[in-house]
C-alpha cells in the first residue's frame, strides 16, 4: 500500500495553495453547485451544471489528500452534508427533471455525483458521515439500474445521450465499478459488464478497437477526447476487479496509441479544441480552433498517472510531467482575468440576459501556434444567480492532485521518485521508517539531491526522463524500465543526479493526407463527428519548437520579438544553444520559471521563456511553435 506523507515547497505546492484559497474554500460556490440538483434545470438546454459539484469534489479530495488542510476538510464535509439532502424518495439525484432525464448530459452529471462522493469517501475521517454516503450513492446507482440496461422497458445506455453515440454516458463505468468495490453488490458489477459489452458508443466499440490495436483512437469513429479517456479509466477499474488481461491489453494499447498519435509539445492531446485529430502530426495546422482544452489535459494526466501505477512504465510519468509543466500550469488563471468578450457574446448577445463577473481559476484553451490565451470559457453555464462556471475550472484541481499522488510512490519495500519536487517524503519500507529530503531547483536546473535517513535498507527507484540523453548519478545504479535502481543502506546517505538540460529541437512531422474529425454536427440520429479528408500544406512545416528539460520554451511578444514573426537561431557545431539568464523576467507580476537568451542568424538577440509563464495577461500573443518563415 502506498502510505506516505509528502511535504513539498515547489510549484506544485504553490498550485495547491492557489486553488485551495481561490476556489476550493468557496462555501458559496459549493452551495450553488448543490442547488443545481434542487432546481433541476439542466434539461431545459441539455446542460451539464450537474457535473460541477462532483468534478470539483474529486479534485478537492485529491488536493486534501496531499495538503491535509483542516479548514478545507471542514468545507468539504459541509458541502457533502448539503448534497446528501438532495436525493428524492426513490434515491434519484439529477440536475435534470424527470420528464427530461436520461437525455443530453444527465448520465454524465450523475456519474460525477457518485465519483465526487467516492473520492471524498477515501479521505473522510468521519465514520458517521461515511455511513451516510454509501446508501446515498447506492440510491443514485439503483435508480439508474432500474431505468437503464438491456431489460424490458429499459433504455440502452448508448441511447441516454445523443452526444457521440452515448460516449459520455458510458463513462459512468468508472464510479459503478468503484461502487461495487465498496459494496460488493453484484448488480453493480453486472451493470459495468453490460456497459463494456455495449462498446462505449452506438457508432463503434472503442474497447474492442483498442484491444485489436489496428487503428489510432482518432480513427475509431468517435473523437471526443475527454469522454473517451474517461471510458478507458472506467475499464481500468474493471480490469483491477476482474483481472481480465484482455482489458489490460486494451487499456495499455489505448494509452500508447494516444502517445503515438495525439500528444503535442505542451503535453495535451487533440489540437482541434476537444477532439482527437492526429494532433501529433497537425499541431501547426492553421484552422479556426487549434487550441488545447484544460479538461483534456487534466483527464490525460489522470489517466497516465493510473497507467504509471498499473505498468510502472516511465513513459507515462514523462507524459504527466510534460502536461503539468506546460499545458496545465499555463492554464492557471493567476491574474484573475475575466473573458468579457466571450461572456458578452454568449450571455448578452445570444441569450439576451446579464451575467455577474465570476472568477475562474483556469483558462480553458491553450494555443500552440501564435495566438493569445483567454480565448473561450469551456463548458460555460450560467447559474441561477447569474454567476457562471465552467468545466475546466471545476476539473483543474485533479491535475495537480494526480501529479502529487504519483510524485513519489511507496509499495512497502521500495520508493519510486517520479517527479522532482523540492521537499520531504516520509514512508514505511519493510515495516520501518524512511525519510527522504529532495533538494532541487528543477525544472530550471537539472541538479537533484536526494538525502535519505532510513531505519532499514531499501530500494530506491529514480526516473530518468526520456529527454535526458546524458544523465549522471553519484552512485552506481541499475537501469530498469526507464529508472535508476539503487540500494540505499540503513542510516544516512546522499544521492545526486544531474540531468541533461541541453536545448532540444522538435520539427513538424511531414504528412500528405489524412482522414480526421474537424467538427461535429447535430444530425437526425444524434450529435456526430464529421470526418473529412485533409491535405498537408507546406506552410505547416515552417515552424520549430524548442524544449529545455521538461519545459517547452515559448515566444512572448513582450520579450523583444513578436511571437508571430520569423525565428532563426545561431548554432554551435550544428546545435542550437542559449544562455540561461541569471535573473528571470517578471511576467504579469510573477517571475517566470526560465528565461533563455538566443541569437538569430542575423545577430538579433531575443528571449524565450517557459510556456506556462507566457501570455498570462491574455492580451499578449505567444507561441509554443515558433514560425521560421512568413506564414
Amino acid at each position: 500500500m502506498d502510505k506516505k506523507y509528502v511535504n513539498f515547497n515547489g510549484c506544485a505546492d504553490d498550485t495547491v495553495a492557489f486553488l485551495t484559497r481561490e476556489a476550493l474554500m468557496d462555501k458559496a460556490l459549493w452551495k450553488k453547485f448543490v442547488q443545481v440538483f434542487r432546481e433541476q434545470q439542466d434539461g431545459t438546454n441539455y446542460g451539464w451544471r450537474g457535473e460541477y459539484w462532483g468534478k470539483m469534489m474529486r479534485g478537492a479530495a485529491m488536493v486534501y489528500a496531499y495538503s491535509r488542510d483542516a479548514v478545507l476538510y471542514e468545507v468539504l464535509c459541509d458541502t457533502v452534508r448539503d448534497l446528501l439532502t438532495v436525493a428524492e424518495a426513490d434515491g434519484r439525484v439529477s440536475s435534470y427533471s424527470r420528464d427530461t432525464e436520461f437525455t443530453g448530459w444527465d448520465m454524465w452529471c450523475r456519474k460525477y455525483v457518485i465519483l465526487g462522493l467516492q473520492y471524498f469517501y477515501d479521505v473522510c475521517e468521519d465514520e458517521q458521515l461515511k455511513s451516510a454516503i454509501i446508501p446515498f450513492m447506492c440510491g443514485c446507482a439503483d435508480y439508474i439500474l432500474q431505468k437503464v440496461g438491456d431489460g424490458e422497458g429499459q433504455l440502452s445506455i448508448n441511447e441516454t445521450s445523443v452526444s457521440w453515440g452515448g460516449l459520455n454516458s458510458s463513462s459512468i463505468l468508472e464510479p459503478i465499478v468503484r461502487l461495487y468495490r465498496l459494496t460488493k453488490k453484484q448488480a453493480y458489477l453486472d451493470f459495468a459488464t453490460y456497459i463494456i459489452e455495449q462498446g462505449g458508443s452506438q457508432y463503434c466499440n472503442i474497447f474492442e478497437l483498442a484491444y485489436e490495436n489496428k487503428l489510432y483512437p482518432y480513427q475509431y469513429g468517435v473523437s471526443k477526447a475527454y469522454e473517451m479517456i474517461s471510458c478507458f479509466e472506467g475499464l481500468l477499474e474493471y480490469y483491477e476487479i476482474t483481472g481480465n488481461e484482455k482489458y489490460r491489453t486494451a487499456i495499455v494499447n489505448f494509452g500508447r496509441a494516444m502517445i503515438d498519435s495525439e500528444v503535442t509539445v505542451i503535453g495535451c492531446i487533440g489540437a482541434t479544441h476537444e477532439l482527437l485529430d492526429h494532433a501529433k502530426n497537425r499541431q501547426t495546422v492553421k484552422i479556426d480552433e487549434v487550441r488545447q482544452e484544460t479538461c483534456v489535459t487534466v483527464t490525460w494526466m489522470k489517466f497516465c498517472a493510473r497507467l504509471l501505477k498499473l505498468t510502472g512504465d516511465r513513459v507515462f510519468a514523462d507524459c504527466v510531467e510534460q502536461s503539468f509543466f506546460n499545458a496545465y500550469l499555463g492554464a492557471l488563471n493567476t491574474k484573475h482575468k475575466v473573458n468579457r468578450r466571450y461572456l458578452e457574446q454568449k450571455f448578452v448577445q445570444k441569450m439576451n440576459t446579464y451575467y455577474k463577473d465570476t472568477f475562474l481559476p483556469f483558462d480553458s484553451y491553450c494555443p500552440l501556434i501564435p495566438e493569445k490565451r483567454g480565448w473561450k470559457i469551456g463548458g460555460c453555464q450560467m447559474l441561477s444567480d447569474h454567476t457562471y462556471y465552467g468545466c475546466c475550472a471545476c476539473i483543474g484541481a485533479a491535475g495537480v492532485g494526480s501529479y502529487l499522488e504519483t510524485a513519489v510512490m511507496c509499495d512497502g519495500k521500495s520508493v519510486t521518485v517520479n517527479f522532482f519536487e523540492s521537499g520531504t517524503v516520509d514512508c514505511i519500507c519493510n515495516g520501518k521508517a524512511v525519510h527522504l529530503s529532495i533538494q532541487t531547483k528543477y525544472p530550471t536546473n537539472g541538479m537533484v539531491k536526494i538525502s535519505a535517513n532510513a531505519e532499514t535498507a531499501f530500494e530506491l527507484k529514480v526516473r530518468i526522463p526520456a529527454w535526458s540523453n546524458d544523465t549522471k548519478f553519484s552512485a552506481p545504479y541499475k537501469a530498469e524500465n526507464g529508472y535508476a535502481v539503487l540500494r540505499i543502506e540503513e542510516g544516512e546517505s546522499v544521492l545526486e543526479m544531474t540531468l541533461d538540460m541541453r536545448i532540444r529541437v522538435t520539427k513538424p512531422i511531414v504528412w500528405e493526407t489524412d482522414r480526421v474529425c474537424t467538427k461535429s454536427v447535430v444530425t437526425p440520429t444524434g450529435y456526430n463527428a464529421v470526418f473529412e479528408e485533409v491535405r498537408h500544406s507546406p506552410a505547416d512545416d515552417a515552424y520549430i519548437s524548442l524544449s529545455r528539460g521538461p519545459l517547452t520554451l515559448a515566444a512572448d511578444s513582450r520579450m523583444g520579438k513578436d511571437a508571430s514573426s520569423a525565428f532563426s537561431f545561431q548554432k554551435k557545431d550544428g546545435v542550437i544553444t542559449c544562455r540561461v539568464c541569471d535573473k528571470n523576467e517578471i511576467v504579469d507580476g510573477k517571475k517566470c520559471r526560465i528565461k533563455c537568451e538566443f541569437i538569430s542568424e542575423t545577430g538579433e538577440v531575443f528571449y524565450l521563456i517557459d510556456y506556462a509563464s507566457a501570455g498570462r495577461d491574455w492580451e499578449t500573443e505567444i507561441a509554443a511553435w515558433l514560425p521560421t518563415a512568413a506564414n
